[in-house]
């Protein structure tokens, strides 16, 4: 189709037909034919929309036969076209001549012929070209209609990004568009609908709520126009204001309905409500965009807030991994030059390992460097503290607790402190990407401790000697005296005896007071002595209830020590091994041989007693633990990584302590299920003849 002149607007033309389809295929048909102007072709089927057209139109054509029932509304579209020419496009069975007769038709042309929609396009040309131009200039001459007016407001509306602005230029338009001042927006609010925007016409007093039941619910859900000609003989609904009647209502979208109202009836036709429902959706459109933006702006909002808490919780953690990170590299700096013996431990997956250990252990404890890594911290002399030990490695508790371990120079006794570097872990997991590390620090409390056991017997034998002195030598002496009086009186020499016989037991208080004061500590004398035979005479003075003495004779060693001594420390040790122990009969075993009344199968516990490289050994085997495991590990020979501080396995061996520090002897523990072992170092060899 051809273009016209820049002067010139597209023709325009009304199809008219009966039936939609009919009208739809008709139009589309002319407005494709490129002969003659550019067309712009409009289906009717409606008699009342050719009224309302024709008068902006250059051209009206019937496309039906006058004489079918389809054609039977010719004259009815010849009055309602008014001035506009009208062309008969028909079947051929309706002659030219009864088309000419007919008043009010400007053209005929055949259907059903080859090119006849062309031939359609030239007689519109024919009919119109002393009407166009002179039509053209008239209708741009005029007063541009609704429609017009509407594409005029169209970029202003577009441009609002206000939901109350783009209420009132909707309300505003409307009323200019339509030459109505009664024109008002009501949305929906809480079941009902709610005056939002009025036009000048209409006071924001004289409009109430109106509930949503009825007719304007309605045309709400289902997006139809509501027009009412007769609104006193339309019983759905009231007139909103005085002096109106009739209505038209179009929704906006799913927000409200805008109404005119006008005080005459009929007031508006098809195409003023075509024009208000292309302008509602307009209006809806650039609503739902503006609800849009909102909701972006919000979002958007809300992510920079997020962004900033974020950011904040960052710089949080940044601070706080770098004052972690100081502490620990100052703790690091700090572990390298302590003087004491220490270890580096951290927290791996919920598991605690030791990583790395300073000069000070290695050169205590013997230790190689490169295999301090990946051990456990549960240390040697700690085995039963081992729950206590990694509970409060994890939770980050500094804590201290008492070790003896084997050392370069033997047995030694030591406080083991925790000092966490970083925080506790919470279910073995790291709070941070690092991972929790702390320092493990032996200090060497041996000879403090020695101090305070010596410190305990040296009290421990004053409160002796007191109760000696205040009931036992007071009473010689009050006997002397009282003799010394008599002799003094009588001059009798049988009362010098009495006072020699009380001396007597005075001197032997003295050297009893002299033993006391000198136990322990010093040794009045030492000699070899066999350890089996002391065992087995301490061992016959204790109660032993249905435990096994067992010796074996090829474990049997001479030892250089003070007997009385080494009698005090057996009968202590051995009172103390088998306190747990049940039963009544007792017995002794030496070499494959059972000695006194207890059967050798008997489920008893067993206290062993034997020789090492060094020393001897004491060691206790419940009737329950595996009689295979007699002669192996525990029992036989406690190997040093396994001793332990006396107090931390619960047994009470103060006096043997003592008794073994006054030969110059280490005194190690280890214990288990069912089983004790208490092992002496250090232990000089005496003459065997």
């Amino acid at each position: 189709m051809t273009t016209g002149t820049a002067t010139q607007r597209p023709r325009t033309v009304l199809y008219v037909a009966d039936a939609e389809a009919a009208a739809s295929d008709g139009a589309s048909a002319l407005e494709a034919v490129d002969a003659g102007p550019e067309r712009s072709v409009h289906a009717v089927t409606a008699v009342d929309r050719v009224r309302n057209w024709a008068p902006d139109a250059d051209c009206v054509v019937f496309a039906e036969t006058p004489t079918t029932a389809a054609g039977a509304s010719l004259l009815e579209v010849i009055e309602a076209c008014g001035s506009t020419p009208v062309i008969l496009f028909t079947d051929p069975s309706f002659a030219p001549t009864a088309a000419r007769s007919t008043d009010g038709i400007d053209g005929y042309v055949r259907r059903n012929t080859d090119d006849a929609v062309a031939h359609l396009a030239d007689e519109i040309e024919w009919v119109c070209r002393d009407t166009g131009d002179a039509g053209s200039a008239d209708r741009a001459a005029s007063a541009p209609g609704p429609a017009e007016r509407f594409l005029e407001s169209v970029p202003e509306v577009v441009a609002c990004r206000d939901r109350d602005r783009l209420f009132e230029r909707l309300v505003e338009t409307a009323a200019d568009a339509l030459d109505r001042e009664t024109c008002w927006l009501s949305t929906v609010h809480f079941g009902e609908f709610t005056p939002r925007a009025t036009a000048s016409g209409v006071s924001d007093d004289d409009l109430e709520p109106v509930s949503r039941d009825g007719v304007l619910d309605e045309t709400l859900q289902t997006g139809e126009t509501l027009r009412i000609d007769e609104i006193a003989n339309d019983d759905r609904l009231t007139a909103p204001l005085d002096g109106v009647t009739s209505l038209c209502c179009v929704p906006v979208g799913d927000i409200g309905l805008l109404q005119v109202a006008a005080d005459e009836a009929a007031a508006f036709d098809d195409r003023d409500c075509d024009s208000l429902a292309a302008w509602c959706r307009v209006a809806a459109a650039v609503l739902e965009r503006i609800d849009a933006d909102a909701s972006q702006r919000t979002a958007h909002k809300q992510l920079q807030q997020e962004r900033d808490r974020l950011a904040g919780e960052r710089d949080e953690l940044a601070a706080e991994r770098d004052r972690l990170a100081d502490e620990r590299d100052r703790v690091r700096a700090l572990f390298e030059t302590i003087p004491e013996p220490a270890v580096r431990y951290e927290i791996d997956d919920g598991r605690v390992l030791v990583r790395d250990s300073n000069d000070a252990f290695d050169e205590v404890f013997r230790t190689d460097p490169e295999g301090a890594g990946g051990e456990d911290p549960a240390a040697p002399g700690l085995e039963h503290r081992r729950a206590t030990l990694l509970e409060s490695l994890r939770a980050g508790e500094r804590r201290q607790l008492v070790s003896r371990r084997e050392t370069v120079d033997g047995v030694r006794e030591f406080l083991l402190t925790l000092v966490p570097v970083d925080g506790g872990a919470s279910d073995g997991e790291a709070p941070d990407a690092h991972t929790p590390d702390g320092l493990l620090v032996y200090s060497d409390v041996t000879e403090a401790s020695r101090r305070e056991r010596a410190v305990a017997a040296a009290e421990a034998r004053l409160e002796t000697i007191e109760t000696l002195v205040d009931e036992e030598m007071r009473t010689p002496l009050n006997v002397a005296r009282g003799y010394l009086e008599l002799a003094e009186e009588t001059g009798a020499a049988e009362h010098f005896a009495e006072v020699d016989d009380a001396q007597k037991r005075l001197r032997e208080l003295v050297d009893r007071l002299v033993s006391i004061v000198r136990r322990d500590d010093v040794l009045v004398e030492t000699e070899p002595v066999a350890i089996h035979d002391v065992a087995r005479r301490a061992w016959v003075t204790v109660e032993t209830g249905d435990a096994r003495l067992v010796t074996h004779t090829a474990d049997d060693r001479v030892l250089e020590a003070d007997k009385a001594r080494l009698r005090d420390l057996f009968e202590q040790l051995l009172r103390t091994v088998i306190d747990a122990a049940d039963g009544t009969d007792c017995g002794t075993k030496s070499g494959d041989e059972t000695v006194g009344p207890a059967d050798a199968d008997t489920e008893t516990t067993v206290v062993t007693v034997g020789a090492t490289d060094d020393g001897f050994y004491v060691a206790r085997r419940d009737a329950e633990s595996d009689a295979a495991d007699a002669d192996d590990g525990i029992e036989t020979d406690p190997v040093p990584d396994q001793l332990t501080a006396a107090d931390g396995t619960g047994i009470g061996l103060d006096t043997v302590e003592r008794i073994a520090d006054a030969h110059g002897w280490n005194v190690g523990v280890a214990a288990d299920d069912g089983r004790i072992a208490v092992a002496f170092r250090g232990v000089d060899a005496g003459d065997a003849h």
